[in-house]
């Protein structure tokens, strides 16, 4: 089918009927949704597979509200696990004094101690290092 055509301003316009235009955009937006429940099926499954991995974090609001406000991940995510210094420097392989000073702000730890905190935390490693 050919479709008159025009020129306005240097560019090109074809002149469609109505029903056609408004097929077309009702196919444009079914695709759009279908692209919109794929991203969110994918956010969907990297959660499922991290939650499979231990790697998910739920944690009430005010819990996320301390981190937040500026409270140190380590410590917010270390009291709510139920544990004491001693007891994630055991989990984790990492000295106390070091858990100590990270979540004092002393320093920021490094990127091994922060990964072997991370897995004894059983948290995304991206919490821990959010305010880096």
């Amino acid at each position: 089918m050919d479709a008159p055509q025009f020129t306005a301003n240097g560019e090109t316009f074809v002149v469609i009927p109505l029903s056609d235009y408004e097929r077309l955009r009702r196919l444009a937006e079914e695709a759009d949704d279908e692209a919109d429940e794929a991203v969110h099926r994918r956010i969907n499954d990297d959660y499922l597979a991290d939650r499979a991995r231990g790697e998910d974090l739920s944690m009430p609001r005010d819990q996320w509200a301390r981190i937040r406000a500026g409270d140190s991940p380590v410590r917010v995510i270390r009291e709510y696990r139920g544990l004491t210094q001693a007891q994630l420097g055991e989990l984790a392989g990492v000295d106390q004094s070091q858990i100590s000073t990270i979540e004092n702000g002393k320093r920021q730890g490094a990127i091994g101690t922060l990964k072997a905190l991370a897995k004894a935390l059983r948290s995304p490693m991206d919490v821990l290092v959010e305010g880096i």
